[in-house]
């Protein structure tokens, strides 16, 4: 059993995982012991595909995020040690739907032009959204003045 906990700690520093992809519940027991066994094959030595595999596998399954995951989520991508794999996953949380007002606030700050852009169109749709719906309503219940 010993044997068994340090091969996965070994297999979790080899792919370059932190503790924060455990905390996320992206990493479990069970999701390690399957990238373990693609690893070995030898077929994949970009650790970076494991660390994406794992957080699109994750992030497919959230129908909705809470402001405090996807900003977890965001400096996931932002701490990867792989600049671009990170920006993906940073991009990736962006795009949603569900993507926090704050989170969208925090993109258009980045240094990376892509997540600029991102953010800033996200921003732009919501005050299209928000006049829009903001008319609406006053077309609605402009009878009752």
């Amino acid at each position: 059993m010993e044997n068994s906990r340090a091969m996965k700690m070994e297999i979790f520093r080899t792919l370059k995982f932190s503790q924060a992809w455990m905390e996320l519940g992206i990493i479990t027991p069970a999701k390690l012991k399957q990238l373990e066994a693609v690893w070995v094959t030898g077929e994949d030595a970009n650790i970076e595909h494991y660390r994406w595999g794992a957080f699109l596998d994750f992030i497919k399954l959230q129908t909705s995020l809470d402001e405090k995951t996807a900003i977890a989520l965001y400096e996931l991508g932002e701490n990867d040690p792989d600049i671009a794999m990170g920006g993906s996953m940073m991009a990736h949380v962006l795009q949603r739907k569900d993507c926090p007002r704050s989170l969208l606030e925090r993109g258009v700050q980045s240094e990376k032009k892509f997540l600029q852009k991102i953010a800033n169109e996200k921003l732009a749709a919501l005050e299209k959204y928000n006049c829009w719906t903001v008319a609406a309503v006053r077309r609605k219940f402009s009878c009752l003045g």
